[in-house]
């Protein structure tokens, strides 16, 4: 066993997950399909030299990055303003209206979008679940993986939100990044934050899809490697994302970062899994908020039955008349509680809770909510 990053021969085993869904985000039209999904096992180790978190047993194949995938979120008037309020942030400091600005991996493009607007023209972006949607931004998009060979001249700012963690090998994934990027040019990378997973001992922040957890040590050996020392570390969504500044710089002292404890992931996943099959084998009928990968986690990992929860409601369109993978609830638009009996809805991610309260309250639900960290 080797870690990807600063490849330590004698990563530390954490916790092994079976019978997980390949694919969180894959869109299943039917029934038969999403109870057919694949199954797969997550086997988590970490380096106890660099602080990385990997899925020993990720295959990059069983992953189909496509029009069938999606995990956007932007149809929540909450992340939409994150997603504006970001932009405005990067387009200010990197003054980017008169810089060739690329995104790697766009997915529906919305952000691309945003973007566009401020009034940053000279843009592109890569991702093959790109589906047309808008003139201006249709011509913008690369339907294609990200690849260097594909980037005709170097570029002065480059986008990267929510790819590195799907990446089998990060370190050559960033190199081929930074090949692109010119002299002085700076780049954006936004992430879910280890430390923030294991702060709220969130046991269905690991899944499949994600084969990588980084933490601020390990990120900063990643960097470091390739000569992009220069990093400002902040935080994105109530702290769950990792929002970095990078650029070409002196290299940091790793040992003044801090490594976490892997015994404390391996304690609290057992610990947390066995207190929620409790809470859900003592409770009622319920339905679930939010078909992300966080919903579609937490209902496999607990094999939560569709007697037991019927529907998982969430408000991306594209999402809804589909099926939960291998647990086989319907998803569907918050209008269903105009039309069923139910008293409790669990809450995937407290960020929305506002939102989503309001949003119940406006279909007539005046029940209970569990709001899950």
């Amino acid at each position: 066993m080797i870690c990807p990053i600063c490849k330590d021969t004698n990563p530390q085993f954490i916790f092994n997950f079976f019978d997980s869904p390949a694919m969180q985000n894959k869109l299943h039209v039917t029934l038969e399909s999403a109870l057919m999904e694949e199954k797969v096992s997550v086997n988590l180790y970490g380096c106890n030299e660099c602080g990385f978190v990997f899925n020993a047993d990720f295959i990059d194949k069983k992953t189909e990055y496509s029009s069938i995938y999606d995990n956007t979120q932007d149809d929540s008037i909450y992340f939409q303003s994150y997603l504006i309020k970001l932009a405005e942030r990067l387009d200010k400091k990197y003054q980017l209206f008169d810089k060739k600005v690329v995104e790697v991996g766009c997915g529906k493009g919305h952000f691309i979008k945003i973007i566009y607007d401020l009034g940053v023209k000279n843009i592109r972006g890569y991702d093959p679940s790109y589906i047309d949607y808008n003139k201006n931004i249709d011509r913008l998009v690369i339907k294609k993986f990200f690849d260097d060979k594909n980037v005709d001249e170097k570029v002065d700012f480059i986008i990267c939100r929510h790819v590195l963690e799907h990446i089998k090998n990060p370190d050559l994934f960033v190199f081929s990044i930074e090949k692109c990027l010119n002299v002085g040019g700076s780049m954006y990378f936004e992430f879910p934050s280890l430390e923030w997973i294991v702060k709220n001992e969130v046991f269905f922040d690991f899944f499949y899809e994600h084969c990588n957890y980084f933490s601020k040590r390990s990120l900063s050996f990643l960097f470091n490697k390739i000569g992009l020392g220069n990093i400002v570390f902040n935080y994105g969504l109530d702290g769950q994302y990792f929002q970095l500044d990078i650029s070409r710089g002196k290299c940091s002292d790793l040992k003044l970062l801090d490594l976490i404890n892997f015994d404390d992931i391996s304690n609290f996943l057992s610990n947390k899994i066995n207190e929620y099959k409790k809470m859900v084998e003592e409770m009622g009928t319920f339905i679930v908020w939010g078909a992300g990968a966080k919903g579609v986690t937490f209902l496999n990992r607990l094999n939560i039955s569709v007697e037991k929860c019927q529907y998982v409601i969430d408000i991306n369109l594209n999402k809804q008349n589909k099926f939960i993978p291998i647990t086989g609830q319907e998803i569907v638009s918050p209008k269903i509680l105009k039309k069923i009996d139910v008293n409790t809805i669990i809450v995937m991610n407290p960020v929305y809770e506002e939102e989503i309260k309001k949003m119940a309250s406006s279909f007539g639900y005046n029940g209970k909510f569990i709001l899950l960290h």
